[in-house]
């Protein structure tokens, strides 16, 4: 019988997405909330890649790695593993902001 990983709920005609495990209302909460996250990281991440100035580059990647924190703990509430390609993506932004601040200096 299937059952939501989230909320719990279960029975033989609930939806269950395949990729979340979630129901479809735990599955729309769950974009819901992480959409505004992943906007503002790809945001910041096309800042940080445009911009020339060390300060302007370690303040967009600072928020890159704030808002991929914000969307893991997302994951985590609603007991998802957050995909590799974000923690890739948090490491590299966090190195550049400190390879920045340190040309700041």
């Amino acid at each position: 019988m299937p059952q939501c990983s989230k909320c719990g709920k279960k029975g033989l005609f609930l939806k269950i997405e395949k990729d979340t495990g979630l129901c479809l209302s735990c599955n729309e909460a769950f974009a819901a909330e992480g959409k505004p996250l992943t906007s503002g990281i790809m945001e910041a991440k096309n800042k940080a890649t445009a911009a020339t100035d060390p300060e302007q580059i370690r303040t967009h990647s600072r928020t890159v790695v704030e808002l991929g924190e914000k969307l893991v703990a997302l994951h985590e509430r609603f007991g998802l593993e957050p995909s590799q390609e974000l923690l890739d993506l948090m490491a590299t932004y966090r190195k550049m902001g400190a390879e920045a601040g340190g040309q700041a200096s």
